[in-house]
């Protein structure tokens, strides 16, 4: 199938590599000059796991350009998926999804053949109808569901395992304006994923609604997680994760996201809960279980934070390892370990902060505030306080006899996921997020 994919940022150059991996003739559009230019060069400008690699398998079914009418004009579908920031209200803007669509339409008013347009960019329920439907009809001169076809087909991705995610996906969901569009994405999908996903078909509307609403219960999981591993640690011998192993067990449930621990952060999660808030306002009705969920996610910080500055004076040396708000990734956008560095520095903690990816992204946010190390031995020594966050698998290899004799006496160390919690440390006071200690509360018997 000929594919144009308009946008080549960290979704939009993993879908194009991955579609052309599968044998599909695909023009990826990107309006930054310097990323075409390197694309063109047979460079990666992008990091993700996988996509270099895969890119080295594509690149004869791979072309770039700059010019968006001659992209559609060799293509039978194009996925839009372009940035649609946060207003200050939390809602989505529209503004490059649609100046995409200003840019097709003239090249949909030039063809003879059917086109789909799919729009991969998390909207605001009701945007496809309202907005995108009209905009291109007046743009082509043409009528949607006849001439050509609007489709909108989020993806349920997770940065760090993006490759995977397209490879086995748990559900293609497809919203579409009508049937011939819908079959043509499916066979799309169909054609490319190596599992047999379930496909989702229904209105637009019905699916611009299920991206907002499957990411805002994903986000209740984690939230009630992490309120199960505050309430453990006020039992001693309560274990979270025992405890959340077995609920996920049930079928009811499942296991995915019931981890307790730091709490959700990065591109997705805390933004489509704020735009879920205001969408149900809008319509009348407050969105009770979303609000809750993201006071909980906020609260971990808080008891993160209390955690390590309980007893310890003011001057105090902290060590941040993991900064990236998932392993995999160099995101740090909405990284509790980022807003946990800000609150330490501020309380007048001295803070040495090391993650195997996200160091330069760490210092364009915290500036000089805090002391980097890409060696992590070296972030932590010397260090009365030393937090385990972001789950690198690095961590949990590093030699933590060696770290535990050069401790300085009295010095903790608090594993936000419980990674260490069957290691025997001498000098080190060993502290775990879910794991129950007596800390003087009331008994629950």
């Amino acid at each position: 199938m000929e594919i144009s994919v308009v946008g080549l940022g960290k979704l939009g150059l993993c879908t194009a590599a991955y579609f052309a991996s599968k044998g599909h003739v695909v023009v990826g559009v990107e309006k930054n000059d310097h990323v075409v230019g390197e694309l063109e060069r047979k460079r990666c400008p992008v990091k993700e796991t996988g996509l270099a690699e895969l890119l080295e398998s594509s690149w004869a079914n791979l072309a770039f350009t700059t010019d968006l009418q001659d992209a559609v004009s060799r293509s039978c579908v194009t996925l839009i998926i372009v940035p649609t920031q946060s207003g200050p209200d939390g809602t989505f803007s529209n503004e490059h999804v649609e100046a995409v669509l200003c840019g097709i339409g003239p090249a949909l008013g030039g063809k003879n053949a059917f086109h789909v347009v799919d729009v991969v960019s998390t909207v605001m329920p009701g945007s496809c109808e309202a907005v995108f439907k009209p905009l291109l009809e007046d743009i082509s001169g043409k009528h949607c569901g006849e001439d050509f076809g609007l489709v909108y087909n989020p993806e349920f991705i997770a940065l760090g395992s993006v490759i995977e995610n397209f490879a086995r996906p748990d559900m293609v969901l497809i919203g579409a304006s009508d049937e011939k569009s819908a079959r043509i994405v499916k066979e799309l999908y169909l054609d490319s994923c190596e599992n047999q996903p379930h496909v989702a078909l229904m209105s637009l509307l019905n699916a611009e609604i299920t991206k907002l609403g499957l990411n805002c219960f994903v986000t209740m999981k984690i939230s009630f997680a992490n309120e199960l591993t505050s309430i453990c640690e006020r039992l001693p011998g309560a274990d979270v994760d025992e405890i959340t192993q077995a609920i996920g067990h049930d079928s009811r449930v499942g296991c995915k996201y019931l981890r307790g621990g730091l709490g959700f952060g990065g591109t997705c999660f805390p933004r489509d809960n704020l735009a879920f808030q205001v969408f149900a306002r809008r319509l009348g009705y407050e969105a009770q279980l979303s609000r809750a969920t993201v006071a909980v996610n906020e609260e971990v910080l808080d008891r993160l934070f209390d955690l390590v500055c309980k007893n310890r004076w003011d001057a105090e040396r902290v060590a941040l390892l993991g900064l990236s708000f998932k392993q995999g990734t160099h995101i740090i956008e909405q990284s509790q370990s980022i807003g946990l560095a800000r609150r330490l520095v501020g309380a007048g903690c001295t803070v040495s902060v090391h993650d195997p990816q996200a160091l330069d992204g760490a210092k364009d946010v915290l500036g000089d505030t805090v002391a980097y190390f890409s060696d992590p031995y070296e972030c932590v020594c010397d260090a009365d306080s030393i937090v385990l966050l972001t789950r690198w698998p690095e961590f949990r290899e590093l030699d933590w006899e060696r770290i535990d004799s050069n401790a300085k006496e009295g010095a903790v160390l608090l594993d936000c996921w419980r990674e260490l919690k069957d290691r025997q440390f001498t000098k080190l006071e060993y502290i775990a997020l879910g794991l129950g200690v007596d800390v003087g509360c009331p008994s629950a018997v």
